[in-house]
């Protein structure tokens, strides 16, 4: 299937736009639309719009990965040149202030003037109230005890306290820059607000920055601008793709409940990723899992890490309880030289390894709960996977490990052309989880965010207790506790982007909808769903290929009823080739050989395929179909372990002759191809009864009484009159037999003519027919010749698989419990074998 993507090559990315009309009771000026350079950057066109000594408060809204910050850094800068200025670069985490620190001494700005949010606490800070530039984070200037508790509040009112009264005392003008705005909204909670509030009298300036607004982010820039006398100034980026620039993105879909350190489908991923030599660093949903996968050397996801890397690096979070156990400087942050694994570099971190691989694991189907998702680091919803998928900053590749997406209502789609709407509801149902769900997923604009939040505040939560709140505010409550129900702002505040991204599938409820629906469409700027998509990998290792086609059998095939269902309808051959079509349809197959290479497997043409392979294949729908054959227990079992053994093309022409002999011809005559392939092994039957009728002689030597018989065949083999037989059967097999071609016998009579044709087939039905031994005789004409050790028996038809019948689809000879079994009932079951004869 083509790629969808590629029909929505110019489709308009839809981000969270900030409008003058957002902010109806401040004074804002025209919104400015500003467009990237050739390079995809904004430093120009932004900072010619700003001006540095306008006392009001900027939003700036840009697309990831258009340097924004970098701009910012550049504005620190020529603020610093002026010595009236004081410099609060905020950061929404401890984690990011190294890199800030790093960026500013970068434009050659004194160490001696760049105080750092991490001396707090950890060392005694001499004259920081002198330093012109001050990395912080926001929870500090808003006196949030926040995350990292050993920043205590009484030394935190300390430096802010002193920084206020220094800067009031010296006339100093006071810049606050808040970037990634969207990570510390859960500061700006109503009581913290007033600790800002101390800076009124030395505050000139605010920037705001992000690339990924919300509604809550709307009350925080109002919050910010009362401080800038109302004033607001919005720039907006156009959002652009560079395709040069973009990752590929791939997609696997993993519909296991939960994801395990061990889990197979992302095992073999990052195992074919190491192949690859690609560099490697995993975003984890979840703290739990990325320790597992570092702390298990052994085994799973962990093992092939430590198979090319050392060392670990992990990024999670170092605090017990709220508590830091030591005051040291936090080690686990995103490191650009080491392999990271981790929850901590969702936001901030711009990678820029070559040759890289970005694995990010998005929480599993059984993360969702009724009331509360288990979403870890995603939880916020939507705009956590648009700041996660921008941390790649470079070409590479990103690999999404996600569950299948809801099934999705494709009325709500909002495209104008019929050809958009055709491809994405193909491709989509092409990688949907089929569970029936009462909800379908609905297409949402970000824009109507504002009005779905409104209504259920005023409809679901105020509506509750609408003459409550009416009767409280008519009593005299003087000495009473405040009882003031929240406004609809501070609800939006508090509580808004968790509602969204619980109640509506699209905003990140059901995470992979939004993807899926972002992928196809080409929303997100620094990456393109790619051609080759690749797909969940499984290696198979040489030796082992029945053990590792059980395994997918149990971890996939088994689990999937609907599939399972259509199986059983099946005969042989559909059940062969739709069996294998699945395996190399749904999956990226490696073969490991014996010395520990990889390499990947091909589904098409002989040319192409691994002959060990697909004889394992074949081996395998032999047993697993026929598991009470005792020559297969013989074959594929060792002390009761599941072992490779060979379905060899001796077998495969027995196994035919078995049920050609009882089929009539005049039984499948409406089917051409069918009745072709089963006169060809009819005619085999024939040749194989002419060997024992007609070429075998009764020798007595030293040696005893046997049979012999002689290298090429005696002219009779084969009527003159079925001379056309034995053409048609010779081109079935060299053209038609899809099977036969995984073996060695097409090369036996290409460019040869007819009689040295027929030589070869004596030979190789001599070799697959009879167990032989070389013999020539002792006198007389001292003919050569092969000893007839044994006749390969014909086995019966009921113990192997069958090749050549035409599938039955009458119900009424299924088991009596099959219904109940299975809960379907027959118009499910008819409906099944309609699917199957389209097959």
């Amino acid at each position: 299937m083509n790629l969808p993507n590629n029909h929505f090559e110019d489709f308009p990315i839809e981000f969270k736009e900030i409008n003058p009309e957002d902010f109806p009771n401040f004074h804002t000026t025209d919104k400015i639309i500003i467009s990237p350079d050739s390079n995809g950057y904004i430093k120009t066109p932004l900072t010619s719009h700003i001006n540095l000594y306008d006392k009001n408060t900027v939003v700036i809204n840009a697309g990831v990965g258009q340097g924004k910050t970098t701009a910012i850094i550049d504005i620190v800068k020529q603020y610093y040149i002026h010595t009236d200025y004081v410099i609060f670069l905020a950061s929404p985490f401890v984690s990011l202030v190294e890199q800030y620190y790093k960026d500013v001494l970068e434009k050659e700005i004194p160490e001696r003037d760049v105080f750092r949010y991490e001396v707090l606490g950890n060392e005694e800070p001499t004259d920081f109230w002198h330093k012109r530039i001050h990395i912080v984070t926001a929870n500090c200037l808003l006196g949030n005890p926040g995350e990292d508790a050993f920043v205590s509040s009484s030394v935190k009112r300390y430096y802010t306290n002193r920084l206020v009264k220094y800067c009031e005392k010296h006339g100093k003008k006071v810049i606050f820059i808040y970037d990634e705005i969207h990570d510390a909204i859960h500061n700006f909670k109503e009581k913290y607000i007033f600790n800002l509030w101390k800076w009124r009298n030395v505050i000139l300036k605010n920037y705001i920055i992000s690339a990924t607004y919300n509604e809550a982010s709307k009350v925080v820039i109002e919050y910010l601008a009362e401080l800038t006398d109302d004033k607001i100034q919005i720039i907006e980026s156009e959002r652009r793709r560079f395709s040069e620039k973009q990752s590929e993105l791939f997609l696997h879909y993993n519909n296991e409940q939960f994801y395990t350190y061990d889990d197979k489908a992302i095992t073999d991923l990052v195992k074919e990723l190491i192949y690859l030599g690609k560099d490697i660093d995993i975003l984890s949903y979840s703290k739990t899992l990325a320790d597992n996968i570092i702390k298990n050397k052994d085994s799973g996801i962990g093992k092939e890490l430590y198979s090319k890397y050392a060392v670990i690096n992990n990024c999670t979070s170092e605090l017990v309880l709220n508590q830091r156990n030591d005051r040291a400087t936090p080690q686990n942050r995103y490191n650009p030289s080491m392999c990271n694994v981790g929850t901590n570099f969702k936001t901030g971190v711009s990678i820029k390894k070559g040759n890289h691989a970005y694995v990010i694991i998005l929480p599993p189907k059984g993360a969702k709960k009724p009331f509360k998702n288990n979403y870890g680091i995603f939880s916020g919803g939507i705009n956590s996977i648009i700041q996660a998928l921008a941390r790649q900053r470079v070409k590479g590749e990103i690999h999404l490990i996600l569950p299948k997406p809801k099934d999705f209502d494709f009325e709500s789609l909002q495209f104008e052309e019929v050809e958009k709407v055709e491809v994405f509801k193909e491709f989509y149902a092409s990688v949907m989880d089929t569970q029936q769900l009462e909800h379908k997923t609905k297409y949402l604009s970000l824009s109507s965010q504002d009005e779905l939040l409104n209504t259920f505040y005023e409809k679901e939560i105020k509506e509750n207790v609408r003459c409550e709140i009416d009767f409280v505010k008519s009593l005299d409550r003087l000495n009473s506790v405040r009882l003031d129900f929240p406004e609809y702002r501070l609800f939006k505040l508090n509580e808004g982007e968790a509602l969204l991204a619980k109640k509506y599938d699209f905003y990140g409820n059901d995470l992979s909808s939004y993807i899926t629906y972002c992928a196809i469409t080409n929303q997100f700027i620094n990456c393109k769903l790619v051609s080759n998509n690749r797909m969940s990998t499984l290696i198979f290792k040489y030796g082992e290929i029945q053990k590792g086609l059980k395994e997918y059998c149990n971890n996939y095939y088994f689990k999937d009823e609907k599939r399972m269902h259509m199986y059983y309808f099946y005969n042989d051959t559909q059940f062969y080739n739709m069996f294998r079509d699945d395996l190399f349809n749904s999956f990226q197959l490696i073969f490991q050989t014996s010395d520990g290479q990889l390499f990947p497997l091909k589904k098409s043409g002989a040319a192409n395929h691994n002959k060990y392979f697909e004889l394992q294949l074949l081996s395998f729908v032999q047993h697993f179909g026929y598991p009470n054959n005792p020559a297969n227990r013989y074959k594929y079992y060792k002390d009761g372990e599941l072992q490779d053994g060979l379905y060899d093309r001796t077998q495969y022409f027995l196994e035919g002759i078995a049920h050609a002999e009882r089929i009539i011809t005049d039984d499948i005559q409406d089917n051409p191809n069918a009745t072709r392939r089963l006169k060809a092994f009819k005619f085999l039957h024939f040749l194989r009864q002419q060997v024992i009728n007609s070429q075998i002689n009764i020798t007595t030597s030293q040696q005893g009484t046997f049979q012999f018989v002689l290298n090429k065949p005696n002219e009779d083999f084969i009527p003159q009159e079925r001379l056309e037989e034995f053409r048609e059967m010779l081109n079935h097999f060299l053209k038609d037999d899809e099977i036969l071609s995984r073996y060695e016998f097409k090369n036996r009579f290409i460019n040869k003519e007819e009689s040295k044709q027929i030589e070869s087939l004596y030979s190789i039905i001599l070799n697959d027919f009879f167990k032989t031994t070389d013999y020539k005789e002792a006198s007389g004409a001292r003919r050569n010749g092969k000893k007839i050790l044994q006749i390969k028996p014909i086995p019966r038809h009921t113990e192997v698989v069958n090749y050549l019948s035409l599938p039955d689809y009458d119900y009424e000879y299924l088991p009596e419990d099959f219904f109940e079994v299975n809960k379907l009932s027959e118009e499910e079951v008819k409906n099944i074998i309609q699917q199957v004869r389209k097959n």
